[in-house]
């Protein structure tokens, strides 16, 4: 029994020592308090610095998508437009419109077999115009809004990544 008594004051010294020692090194909790809120605080940060990037760059994407939007029925106006005055020239030059004309201006329908024909030497006469696509050629499949304008951040970082990775890593074979 002697000897428990005597191990016993040795334990205990020892465990006072730690406990001594751990509280020497041991903060405050507001210390604690304070690194832990400085830390939540900093993460915030990095969370709002990247979603204010990611924003700011899907802003800039959905604007130039919109631009390009616009410019395309702009492009569709004019080509009404272009189209409007075609049909207008084609009225204009119609052999009613230009017989009425001609009537006005004087002239007089003469016999085919009187008419006095004369060849211009490198005159290849009109040309047919093409006014529709040829068959089968389809413009449905025509994209709007670029592929480049429809990734998002992430994907285009992940790709990135990848290819980071790739480069990095060397091929395996």
């Amino acid at each position: 029994m002697t000897q428990s008594n005597e191990r016993t004051p040795r334990k205990t010294h020892r465990t006072r020592a730690k406990v001594n020692l751990t509280q020497a090194f041991r903060q405050a909790p507001w210390r604690n308090q304070v690194q832990f809120v400085g830390l939540f605080l900093l993460a915030l940060v990095i969370v709002v610095l990247v979603a204010s990037v990611y924003l700011s760059i899907s802003g800039r994407a959905a604007a130039a998508g919109l631009r390009a939007y616009s410019y395309s029925l702009e492009r569709q106006d004019l080509e009404r437009a272009i189209a409007d005055h075609k049909s207008q020239i084609a009225n204009l030059t119609s052999s009613a419109v230009m017989e009425q004309r001609a009537k006005d201006a004087g002239f007089q329908r003469i016999d085919p077999s009187q008419a006095v024909y004369v060849l211009v030497p490198g005159y290849a006469g009109r040309q047919p115009v093409v006014l529709a696509a040829p068959p089968g050629v389809s413009n449905s499949g025509i994209s709007l809004v670029k592929s480049a304008y429809r990734q998002s951040l992430w994907d285009w970082m992940f790709s990135g990544i990848n290819r980071l990775s790739d480069s990095v890593g060397g091929s395996t074979q």
